[in-house]
């Protein structure tokens, strides 16, 4: 047999498997049971205070993309997911002012800032796939 029909068939099947990986991980939906926790749970970020509904919503995140199959911390997992998002920077600044916030021993949240980046959060989850 020839060596370059033997390479073919290779290079073939190598990006057939590829692509069904990138497609599987792209197509991977949340339950109705995962909706509606996430749904409830979202709820109750909103009746939290600034510096608190932030640090929730970023954990949530973090969950949310776990979830999606992204490993690695929040930070990776936002690398990887880049494209999944409408604006990867507002979820970025939203992401750091959480780091911010848990880091900087008198860091404060404006409620207006706060507001922001809860809106950034909530534009990711719809973007992953959580109408919430």
């Amino acid at each position: 047999m020839n060596i370059w029909l033997l390479v073919g068939i290779f290079v073939i099947l190598d990006l057939s498997l590829l692509t069904f990986v990138i497609v599987s991980r792209s197509r991977k939906v949340f339950s109705e049971s995962d909706k509606r926790k996430y749904r409830e749970h979202w709820q109750r970020i909103q009746s939290l205070d600034g510096r608190q509904a932030v640090m929730e919503a970023d954990m949530m995140l973090d969950e949310v993309l776990g979830k999606r199959g992204y490993k690695g911390t929040l930070g990776d997992k936002l690398k990887k997911a880049g494209p999944a998002f409408t604006n990867v920077n507002d979820v970025w600044l939203a992401h750091k002012l959480r780091n911010r916030l848990a880091h900087e021993l008198n860091a404060k949240v404006s409620a207006v800032e706060a507001r922001i980046s809860l809106n950034s959060f909530g534009r990711a989850f719809k973007d992953l796939g959580l109408n919430l």
